[in-house]
């Protein structure tokens, strides 16, 4: 469950935020750190409870951000067995060099003890902000492009739920820059905050805003992760 918005700066570069949406009783995530990885280095938040996470960058200037996909209806899981965290496949395709990569990758990986989900792969193609949506349903693994501005939102409710979140998306933040779309991620309708950006209900809420920057300098990307607990503040992931 979450909302991710992506848009292009003016360096070239881009800017991609996310909030993790889950539920209430599940402990909080542990704050971005840089590791060492194939190729490079990456950051990435960790979710305390299962290990992995839901979105990473990589000092290549590579973003990746999982949202689970919630079909409408959901699924038969039952008689799979443990189905493998989805939180693992990040950490499993950020020794990629770039976004193209990171979709072969993942098309070459055993999906089947997956549930749904959408991986959104996005770098610099030139000097244009690049992202790629691979769309995994149990049945085949589709791919689409996209160029920022672009959106993209989940729920547990159902993910036709929230598309009413897009709309507020396009009139608020394609054209108004990095507060534009820090207010959006932070937006609440007061009558309506299970479907709201910064959501809220009985089981769930949004418990963390992850923010990834990526400009060049020097012809080299540049990258940043800043990381907000719903409540308690924004922290920097120590390079």
């Amino acid at each position: 469950m979450c909302t991710v918005s992506i848009i292009s700066t003016g360096e070239p570069g881009f800017r991609l935020v996310t909030n993790r949406d889950v539920e209430r009783a599940r402990p909080a995530g542990i704050a971005p750190a840089w590791r060492s990885v194939a190729g490079g280095r990456a950051v990435w938040p960790t979710d305390a409870q299962a290990g992995g996470t839901w979105v990473g960058a990589t000092d290549r200037g590579l973003v990746l951000c999982l949202l689970n996909k919630n079909m409408e209806p959901a699924p038969d899981l039952s008689g799979l067995g443990a189905l493998t965290s989805r939180g693992t496949i990040i950490p499993g395709l950020v020794g990629e060099p770039d976004a193209a990569g990171a979709m072969t990758r993942l098309a070459s990986m055993e999906l089947s003890t997956f549930a749904p989900f959408r991986l959104l792969a996005c770098d610099m193609d030139g000097d244009v902000a690049r992202v790629l949506e691979a769309d995994w349903d149990r049945r085949s693994l589709t791919r689409r492009d996209h160029v920022a501005p672009t959106c993209f939102v989940s729920s547990g409710l159902g993910d036709s739920k929230v598309r009413v979140r897009l709309p507020l998306f396009d009139r608020s933040v394609r054209e108004y820059g990095p507060d534009a779309q820090d207010a959006f991620h932070h937006h609440v309708w007061p009558d309506r905050p299970e479907l709201s950006v910064l959501m809220s209900r009985g089981d769930a809420r949004t418990v963390s805003i992850t923010t990834v920057e990526v400009g060049l300098s020097g012809g080299r990307p540049r990258v940043a992760m800043s990381y907000e607990p719903v409540g308690v503040g924004a922290s920097l992931a120590p390079t």
